[in-house]
Formats: C-alpha cells, structure tokens, sequence
C-alpha cells in the first residue's frame, strides 16, 4: 500500500505540472494578444495580414487608362535618361525634345553605332599579350 509521502510526492508531481501547464497558457495568451494588438493596429493604418498573405489598401483606384498612361510617362523618362535616345547624327537629345507628345510622334527602335575603343587598338597593334587584369605579359 501506498503511505502518507507517496501521496505527498504525487500531490507535488501534479501541482508542478500544473504549474507548468498554466505557465505556457499564459505565454500562448499573452503573444496571441499581443499579435491581435498588432493586426488591429496595422488594419488601421491600411494593412490587412491573413493566414492567406498581406494586403494594401489604398485610397486612389487606377482604371486601365490611368495605368497605361503612368506606364508611358515611366517609358519615356526612362528614354530620355538613357543614352539610346541619342540623334542620327550622334548629338544626345535634349529632355524638352523627349516631351511624351515629341516622343511618341517620334518613337522608333534605337540606333546603336558600334565604335573601336582606343585600348582594344593599342592591345592589338602592340603585338603583346595581355593577361586576365590587362597587364602585359613578357615572353
């Protein structure tokens, strides 16, 4: 038969694990709250996090026209900036020329003129070898 320490130990087991069990409840509780808290806050300020992903509200709707439109102006900022955008005659364009009106009357694949550069020419004149980094070899 069981004495009188047996029960005390089984009483001590039970309350540690009790202990135990109510500890990480309490931890389980206090994150979910603290990420509900979390949510609440972002919802408020436009952002929506499910189990399925995150989603953005935003106050403006952009029809198909409005997104066509933003696309083009983004095309030919991008022209203008670049150095495809040069004229037949190898001067660069000024930027009031690229105005999307200009621009679009005037839109045409870009010309690329392929020139020697001044190194390949004296690398290949010189008759030497030139390693990976553009040293010179010696023979």
């Amino acid at each position: 038969m069981a004495d009188l320490g047996d029960f005390l130990a089984l009483i001590a087991t039970i309350v540690v694990f009790a202990g135990i069990i109510y500890g990480v409840y309490t931890v389980v509780g206090s994150v979910s709250e603290g990420v509900k808290s979390t949510k609440d806050k972002l919802k408020e300020k436009g952002y929506e996090i499910s189990d399925k992903g995150m989603s953005v509200k935003t106050s403006k709707r952009m029809n198909r026209e409005d997104y066509v439109d933003a696309t083009q102006r983004g095309l030919i900022r991008a022209m203008g900036a670049s150095s495809f955008g040069s004229n037949t005659d190898g001067t660069a364009q000024s930027p009031a020329s690229t105005s999307p009106s200009a621009a679009s009357a005037s839109l045409s694949a870009p010309t690329l003129k392929h020139r020697t550069s001044s190194s390949s020419i004296k690398s290949a004149s010189s008759g030497k070898k030139l390693s990976l980094f553009g040293k010179k070899k010696h023979d």
